[in-house]
């Protein structure tokens, strides 16, 4: 993955540069120029991509196009701000992808810290097997396989509280 503080620092400019001259409000060449990043580190790329200065720029000139398709439709509907402000976007937002993609992150490296046994009786249960199924092929009792899966969410619950904190 690419470090996208640095690429920020390195095209900020240059992008809301080529934005403005596409036409873009400043105000608008700065939203699409954080979106772009945005888009940098909640979506990963198709393919490999060998030359990121010109990824970020395609990128930056899709959410231009994007929008302007969207303006472009306005004015056909009388009320087409109110419409766009009710329309409900059921993906979850470049927030919540960024958001979700650092927790299952934190989650993974301390799954990662737990022991073997406890760990297998947790992707057991993911899995969708039973506390008695999975004390069967474990050779432990049922409880002792509860007790392992609760001491396992409890760990993982505490790595994402401290994250947080």
């Amino acid at each position: 993955m690419w470090d996208v503080q640095q690429l920020f620092r390195r095209y900020n400019g240059d992008l809301k540069r080529y934005l403005r001259r596409r036409g873009a409000s400043a105000e608008t060449a700065a939203d699409l120029t954080q979106e772009t990043f945005l888009r940098l580190l909640t979506a990963a790329p198709l393919g490999p991509v060998d030359n990121v200065q010109a990824y970020i720029f395609r990128t930056a000139n899709n959410l231009s196009i994007d929008l302007a398709r969207r303006q472009r439709l306005l004015p056909f509907l009388d009320n087409g701000e109110d419409v766009l402000d009710r329309l409900v976007d059921e993906a979850p937002s470049p927030e919540r992808v960024l958001l979700s993609r650092q927790e299952l992150a934190i989650l993974q490296t301390a799954l990662d810290q737990v022991p073997q046994k406890p760990r297998s009786v947790f992707l057991a249960r993911l899995d969708g097997q039973t506390f008695e199924e999975i004390g069967r092929s474990a050779g432990v009792p049922t409880q002792t396989a509860f007790s392992q899966m609760v001491k396992v969410m409890m760990h993982l619950r505490a790595a994402l509280d401290r994250a947080r904190e």
